[in-house]
């Protein structure tokens, strides 16, 4: 059972946001009530999931490759998230 109480609040970092999972993850958390941040490259689907629920307008994103590890260091080390999801992959 997903407890609401948990995730209200919490910082969520998520890699692949932009992709079919990182969406679904992204949506859900943001209705749970957690702040969330992405990064990921840009949608490569037409119609994107990430596109069709407005996510760019809910939630903080950033697009990036996360094979440039000063980006990702850099993000996570000035966000300290509670909560990392790594769901980027090729």
């Amino acid at each position: 059972m997903v407890k609401k109480a948990f995730w209200s609040g919490k910082k969520v970092f998520i890699t692949g946001h932009t992709g079919f999972k990182g969406s679904w993850l992204g949506f859900w958390l943001l209705h749970l009530g957690a702040e969330v941040k992405g990064l990921s490259l840009a949608p490569n689907t037409t119609p994107a999931l990430f596109d069709q629920l407005d996510l760019a307008r809910n939630l903080s994103h950033h697009l990036g490759d996360i094979r440039e590890a000063e980006l990702v260091t850099r993000l996570i080390a000035s966000w300290r998230p509670d909560v990392i999801f790594h769901l980027a992959a090729q």
